[in-house]
C-alpha cells in the first residue's frame, strides 16, 4: 500500500506522528511537504497530494492544514479525488462508509495527536458499503458536468470547432525520412533490448520529445524504467544412469527452461498423449518419439505431474540447426514472479540423439527405441513402459544479470478541466533484434517505421497546444521497448500505469506502417487494421468515418479475423492493454521478404503513406481525445485471451 501525505504549516507535527504510524505498520508514505513552520500556500501541497490520487499512484491521501478545510477545497477541484474532512473518529468511519473518501483531511488546530492518529486509524478500518451510497457517491461527478456544460455549452462543440486539418498536415513524408534515415542506421547496432543501441535509440525518442517543448511526464524525466532479467545459456550436462550426453551434439531444450538441475528422475516412454493419463507419470521424465503434437504432450504431462518431458528424435542435426542460434542467444523477461496462469505450459522439455539412447531401454519391454518408434509407427505400441534401467539428470550452466529498459513517455496535458483526467495512449516499440550473426538489423520498418510516427504525431499534437487548441482529454505518446522479446515495455506499463487503466480511453497502436506485402504489390495506400471492433463498437466507427472524411486509404481487416492463423492481435503492444479491457486498434502494413532480417533498411520505406497512415492515427485519435463523450466498451471480444 501507498499513501500521499502533505499540508501546510499548521501540519508538520501531525503529519510526522501519522506518517510513523504508516511506516510502522509497513506502508510506503510519500511525502509531499511541508516539514516547516514556516508560512506556506497550502493548494500547493493540496494539489501534489491530489495528483498522486487522480493518477492512481497510491491507495489514498492524507491533508493537513488548520482547519483542515482549504486543503479539502483545493482536494475537491480534482476530478478523481473526494476528500472528506474528519475532525474525530466516529467523522471519520462515515468519510469512508458513506463518501468512499480518497483523501482524508485532519484539522491540525482542533484535534490533538493522538486524536488525529485515531482519526486515521478509523478511516483505515472501515470499508465502503455501497448499496445507495455508491448511488449518491456516483452523481457527485455527473452533477458538476452536468453544471458546467449549462454554463460552457461551448465545450459540448469543441470538438467540431477546431479543424485538425492544420495539425495533421504536419506530419511529413519528408520528416519522417529524415528520423528514420538517422533511427535505422547502423550507428543504433538494431536497437535490441538492454543493449547499447536501444538506450541510445530512447535518447533520441526523449530528445525530440524535449526539442519539441513536450515536458517529461512526471516533472523530471521522460523514462519509465522496465526492470528486465538477462540470461544466457552457456552450457549445459546430461546423464542417463551414468551415461553422459554432449550438450547440443546429443541434446537440446526446450527455449523457456526455467529448472538449472535434476537429479535421478526415473523415466517412462508413452506412446502418445492419450497414454499419459493412464500412465504413472508422477515425478517422472516422460518420454515421447518424435515432436508430434509436443504441446498436448507438455500440456498432457504437467498436467499429470510430470517433471519433464524428453523427445527422442532420429534428425537432431535439423533439430540443432534451427534451435542454437536461439538457445545460444541472450534472453530478457521482466523482473518479476511469473504470472501463475503462464505456468502450464513451462515443463522442461528436451529432445535427445536416438543414437544416444539405446542404453535407456535395457530391461525394458522394448530393447530400443528403434523397435519402439517402429511400433508407435503401426499402431502397435499403446500405452506406457517403465524404462526401469534408466534415470534422468540434468545442470544448467546460465549465467543471469538485472537490467533497465526504457519506455520512453511524451505527455500531452488536457485542456478541459473535466475531461483531462482520461487518456488516450498512442504507442510503437523502437527496439529491434539488434546484431545477428554479426550483420546488424536495422528494422526500419519493424518499427522504426511506428516510432518515428510517433515522434511526428507528437509533434502534432503540441502545435495544436501551442495554438491554443490542445485536446480536451489526456494524451500519452509511448514508445515502448521489449517488444521482440515478448511485448515487455507494455506489459510493464500494463501493471505499473502512470495514469489509471480505468481511465484510459483507448491506445492506437503503431507497428510496422513502411511497406507492402505480396498482397498489395501495386498500390501502396492500405492499412491493415486489427481489433478495431473488438471492445467497442464506437471506435470502429469514429476510426472508419476519419478514414472516409480525410484520408481514403483501403482499411484491410484480413487479420482482424478471429481464427487468423497469423495470430497477430496478439503480437504487438495493443495486446496488453486489449487484455485490461481497453478499446484498441493496431496498425499494420503486414510482413514482408526482410521481416527480422538485414534487409529492413530505411531506403525501401514507403514515407508517403507511412505518413498518411500517421494522419488517420492522428485523426482517430483527435476524435477520442475531443468528443465529449468517452467510447464506450460494449462488446465482447471474440478473440479469447491467452
Amino acid at each position: 500500500m501507498r499513501v500521499s501525505i502533505g499540508g501546510d504549516h499548521a501540519g508538520p507535527a501531525l503529519k510526522k506522528v501519522l506518517t510513523a504510524h504508516l511506516v510502522s505498520q509497513g506502508i510506503e508514505v510519500i511525502n509531499r511537504g511541508t516539514d516547516s513552520l514556516e508560512s506556506v500556500d497550502y493548494p500547493d501541497h493540496a494539489h501534489a497530494v491530489s495528483t498522486d490520487v487522480a493518477k492512481g499512484l497510491v491507495d489514498f491521501g492524507i491533508l493537513i492544514c488548520g482547519s483542515a478545510n482549504g486543503v479539502a477545497m483545493t482536494a475537491n477541484k480534482h476530478q478523481q479525488v473526494r476528500a472528506g474532512l474528519a475532525w474525530n473518529k466516529e467523522v471519520a468511519k462515515l468519510v469512508k462508509q458513506h463518501n468512499n473518501a480518497n483523501v482524508l483531511c485532519i484539522p491540525a488546530r482542533f484535534v490533538s495527536q493522538e486524536e488525529g492518529l485515531e482519526i486515521l486509524q478509523a478511516y483505515m478500518e472501515e470499508e465502503f458499503e455501497g448499496g445507495r451510497h455508491e448511488r449518491r457517491v456516483g452523481k457527485i461527478a455527473c452533477v458538476l458536468v452536468a453544471c458546467m456544460l449549462a454554463v460552457m455549452p461551448s465545450l459540448k462543440l469543441l470538438a467540431q470547432v477546431v479543424d485538425p486539418k492544420p495539425f495533421a498536415s504536419t506530419i511529413l513524408a519528408e520528416d519522417l525520412e529524415n528520423h528514420l534515415t538517422v533511427f535505422a542506421s547502423d550507428a543504433f547496432e538494431g536497437r535490441e533490448t538492454g543493449e547499447r543501441g536501444a538506450e541510445k535509440a530512447a535518447e533520441y525518442i526523449a530528445s525530440h520529445f524535449n526539442s519539441i517543448g513536450i515536458a517529461p511526464y512526471d516533472g523530471s524525466t521522460y523514462y519509465q524504467p522496465v526492470g528486465l532479467i538477462r540470461s544466457q545459456v552457456k552450457g549445459g550436462r546430461a546423464s542417463v544412469s551414468g551415461d553422459s550426453l554432449v550438450f547440443l551434439d546429443d541434446f537440446l531444450f526446450y527455449p523457456g527452461l526455467k529448472v538449472e538441475t535434476m537429479e535421478s528422475l526415473s523415466m517412462v516412454a508413452v506412446s502418445g498423449v492419450s497414454a499419459i493419463a493412464n500412465a504413472n507419470v508422477l515425478g517422472k521424465a516422460v518420454v515421447v518419439s518424435g515432436a508430434d503434437e509436443l504441446n498436448d504432450v507438455r500440456e498432457a504431462a504437467n498436467a499429470n505431474g510430470a517433471e519433464a518431458v524428453i523427445v527422442v528424435s532420429d534428425d537432431i542435426s535439423t533439430l540443432r540447426s534451427r534451435m542454437k542460434p536461439w538457445l545460444m542467444r541472450k534472453s530478457l523477461r521482466l523482473d518479476r514472479e511469473q504470472p501463475k496462469e503462464r505456468e502450464g505450459t513451462r515443463i522442461p522439455t528436451f529432445m535427445v540423439d536416438a543414437a544416444a539412447t539405446d542404453s535407456w531401454w535395457t530391461n525394458s519391454d522394448v530393447k530400443s527405441w528403434k523397435k519402439w518408434s517402429k511400433k508407435i509407427s503401426k499402431g502397435r505400441a499403446l500405452g506406457a513402459v517403465e524404462l526401469v534401467s534408466a534415470s534422468w539428470n540434468f545442470a544448467l550452466d546460465r549465467t543471469e544479470e538485472s537490467v533497465i529498459g526504457h519506455n520512453v513517455l511524451g505527455y500531452i496535458p488536457g485542456s478541459d478541466s473535466l475531461l483531462r483526467e482520461e487518456l488516450v495512449i498512442i504507442t510503437s516499440h523502437y527496439d529491434h533484434v539488434g546484431i545477428i550473426d554479426g550483420e546488424i538489423h536495422n528494422g526500419a520498418d519493424d518499427d522504426g517505421s511506428g516510432t518515428v510516427t510517433v515522434l511526428e504525431l507528437a509533434e502534432a499534437f503540441q502545435k495544436a497546444v501551442e495554438a491554443g487548441k490542445g485536446p480536451r482529454r489526456s494524451v500519452l505518446l509511448m514508445t515502448v521497448v521489449g517488444e521482440e522479446k515478448g511485448l515487455l515495455g507494455s506489459e510493464w506499463y500494463a501493471d505499473h500505469p502512470i495514469w489509471p487503466l480505468e481511465e484510459t480511453v483507448a491506445n492506437l497502436n503503431i507497428d510496422m506502417i513502411g511497406r507492402v506485402d505480396e498482397f498489395h504489390p501495386d498500390d501502396d495506400r492500405y492499412v491493415y487494421l486489427i481489433g478495431s471492433d473488438k471492445l467497442s463498437s464506437e471506435l470502429h466507427e469514429i476510426s472508419e468515418t476519419a478514414n472516409e472524411k480525410y484520408t481514403n486509404l483501403a482499411l484491410d481487416y484480413t487479420f482482424n479475423a478471429p481464427d487468423d492463423p497469423n495470430r497477430f492481435y496478439y503480437r504487438s503492444d495493443h495486446y496488453n492493454f486489449a487484455k485490461n479491457n481497453i478499446p484498441v486498434i493496431f496498425y499494420f502494413s503486414g510482413v514482408h521478404e526482410d521481416y527480422h532480417r538485414p534487409g529492413d533498411d530505411p531506403e525501401k520505406i514507403h514515407y508517403s503513406k507511412t505518413a498518411e497512415i500517421g494522419q488517420l492515427v492522428f485523426y482517430t485519435a483527435w476524435q477520442l481525445a475531443n468528443q465529449s463523450n468517452r467510447i464506450e466498451v460494449n462488446r465482447l471480444n471474440d478473440f479469447p485471451m491467452k
